[in-house]
């Protein structure tokens, strides 16, 4: 499979989950979740990573708001980071809010 095909494969699999990533973009903002507080925003991104086929440890290491997310195996490895904390006065709705900048 030649670069081209390849980056029309991931144009592709980026575009069949573009809506739901939206959606639940939207549901994040709209919990504005305190830090180490993000109850909602974690179990949802853990469910959807279920959905599609990973293994999902939930919480992870004791941490309530953790999770690690798995699929497949071998190389390479990748790994992420969210942050998707709400911060104070940041709300778009009402001064002095926690909302997401």
């Amino acid at each position: 499979m030649n670069a081209k095909s390849k980056k029309r494969r991931i144009d592709q699999a980026v575009q069949a989950q573009a809506q739901q990533a939206r959606v639940i973009s939207r549901e994040i903002h709209g919990w504005a979740e305190r830090p180490f507080r993000e109850v909602q925003s974690s179990q949802r991104l853990a469910e959807y990573l279920a959905e599609n086929g990973f293994a999902v440890e939930f919480p992870f290491k004791k941490i309530p708001t953790a999770f690690r997310a798995v699929w497949g195996a071998g190389k390479p490895v990748v790994g992420m980071l969210g942050e998707y904390d709400a911060l104070p006065g940041c709300s778009v709705d009402e001064d002095g809010a926690w909302g997401h900048g």
